[in-house]
C-alpha cells in the first residue's frame, strides 16, 4: 500500500510540475480521492502532506476557490496523518470561504474537518456545532459517508461528557449509515465504540443520572447550528431571487428596447413605402404642369396598380376611356379611321395617351415588355406605310 502511495504521489508531483495553475483542481481531487480511502496508513497520509506542502508557492496563484480546497487538504492530510493540531484558524477561514462561495459543493466537508480539529482541541461545544451544520447541509451535499463519521465524531464527544445514551444513539447512527454504504471499516469502528459504551453504562452510575446541564447545552447548540444554517440559507435564496429580478428586469427593457424597435421599423418600412409610390409615378407620369391630359382619379388608379403589379379590370378599361374620351371627344374616331385596331392594340393607345411608360403598360395588361414594343411598332409601320419607330407611334397617339 505505501509503494502504491508513493508511486501515485510521484506521479502527481509530476503533474504538477508540468501544468498551469488552472489543473490544479485535478490533482487536488486525485488528492482528495487519496485522503478518502479508509485504508490509508499514517505513512500515505503523511506523504500526501508533504506533496500538499510541495505545491504551496504554486498556490499563491491560484484562484480564492482553489486556494480555499488546497488549505482543506491540508488540514485533513493533518488530519489523517495524526499531526497535533495547535489552532483552528486555517480551518475557519476554509469553512468563512465555503460559506460565501462554495461551486463544489465543499461546504459540509469543511464543516466536518472544523468539527473533528476543534474535537481534537477539547473544544466540544464548537465542535459540535461544526457537526451538527455539517448533517443540516442539503442532503444532496452532504454524504452519506460523510454523515456516518459526523455521528461517530459527536458519539466520541458524548462519551467524552458522560452523556452515554446519547453517545449510544449516535453510534448506531453512524453503524446504520457506514452499512448503507457498505463501509466496512466504519462498522467496525462504531461497533467497538457500541460495545464500549455498553459495556460503560453497566459499570458507571452516570448511565442512569445523565447531566442535566450538558444536555441543555447540548439542545442549545443543536438550535444554534439550525439556525445558522437557515440563515445561510435564506441568505443564499435572497441573492438567488435578486439575481432572478435583475434577469427578469433585463429581460424586460431588452423586450421595450426591441418592440419599439420593431415600432420604428415598421413605421420607416411604410414610410419608405409611401415614397415608392410617389417615385413609381414620376417613373411613368409627367409632372401635372408638362402634361397634355391630367386626371387625379385616374393617375390614382393607374399609380396603384402599377405599384402593386395588378392588371386593369374590364369595369377600370371603361373608365379610363371615358376619362379620356371626356378630355378628347374625336380621339376613338380618329383612330379607327385608320384602320380597325384589335383591343389590345386600342388599350395600348389609350395608355399612352395617359403618358404610360412602355414597361408599366406591360405591367397593366399583363403582356411581355417585347409584346408591348412591337405591338406600338406595329401600328406604326401600318399606319405609315412601313416607315417610323414605336416611339414616332407614341408622339402620333399624343398628338390626337
Amino acid at each position: 500500500m505505501r509503494k502504491t502511495v508513493s508511486i501515485l504521489l510521484f506521479m502527481l508531483m509530476l503533474t504538477t510540475c508540468c501544468n498551469e495553475v488552472s489543473q490544479h483542481e485535478r490533482v487536488l481531487s486525485d488528492i482528495d480521492s487519496l485522503l478518502l480511502q479508509p485504508s490509508l496508513t499514517t505513512a500515505g497520509a503523511d506523504s500526501a502532506r508533504q506533496m500538499l506542502l510541495h505545491m504551496s508557492q504554486e498556490m499563491e496563484d491560484a484562484d480564492e476557490d482553489t486556494r480555499a480546497y488546497y488549505n482543506l487538504l491540508r488540514v485533513k492530510a493533518d488530519e489523517r496523518a495524526k499531526k497535533k493540531h495547535v489552532s483552528d484558524s486555517l480551518i475557519c477561514t476554509v469553512v468563512q470561504h465555503f460559506e460565501q462561495h462554495d461551486p463544489s459543493g465543499h461546504l459540509p466537508e469543511a464543516y466536518y474537518v472544523a468539527g473533528c480539529v476543534n474535537s481534537y482541541l477539547q473544544n466540544g461545544e464548537k465542535a459540535l456545532l461544526y457537526f451538527q451544520k455539517a448533517l443540516l447541509c442539503d442532503s444532496t451535499r452532504t454524504t452519506t459517508f460523510l454523515k456516518s463519521r459526523c455521528y461517530a465524531q459527536v458519539g466520541h464527544i458524548y462519551m467524552r461528557n458522560g452523556l452515554l445514551q446519547e453517545a449510544l444513539e449516535m453510534q448506531q447512527l453512524a453503524y446504520f449509515y457506514s452499512k448503507e454504504i457498505g463501509d466496512t471499516l466504519g462498522m467496525r469502528f462504531s461497533s467497538e465504540d457500541i460495545q464500549a459504551i455498553k459495556e460503560t453504562q453497566q459499570d458507571s452510575i452516570l448511565a442512569t443520572r445523565p447531566k442535566a446541564d450538558v444536555i441543555m447545552r447540548i439542545q442549545k447548540l443543536h438550535a444554534q447550528a439550525k439556525s445558522q444554517v437557515l440563515n445561510d440559507m435564506n441568505a443564499q435564496l435572497e441573492a438567488e431571487n435578486s439575481k432572478e429580478r435583475q434577469f427578469i428586469w433585463a429581460v424586460s427593457v431588452s423586450a421595450l428596447i426591441i418592440v419599439v424597435a420593431a415600432i420604428l421599423l415598421i413605421l420607416h418600412l411604410r414610410k419608405r413605402r409611401e415614397i415608392r409610390k410617389e417615385e413609381a409615378a414620376e417613373i411613368f407620369l409627367s409632372s401635372r404642369s408638362k402634361r397634355q391630359f391630367y386626371d387625379k382619379e385616374l393617375n390614382q388608379l393607374l399609380t396603384t396598380h402599377i405599384y402593386n403589379n395588378k392588371v386593369l379590370k374590364e369595369s377600370e378599361w371603361k373608365k379610363l376611356e371615358t376619362g379620356i374620351l371626356k378630355a378628347y371627344p374625336t380621339f376613338r374616331e380618329k383612330l379607327f379611321s385608320l384602320y380597325s385596331l384589335s383591343e389590345t392594340e386600342y388599350r395600348i393607345c389609350l395608355l399612352i395617351k395617359m403618358e404610360v411608360a412602355p414597361s408599366n403598360i406591360a405591367k397593366l395588361m399583363a403582356l411581355g415588355n417585347s409584346a408591348v414594343s412591337q405591338n406600338r411598332l406595329r401600328m406604326q409601320q401600318k399606319v405609315f406605310d412601313g416607315e417610323g419607330t414605336a416611339k414616332d407611334w407614341d408622339q402620333f397617339i399624343l398628338s390626337l
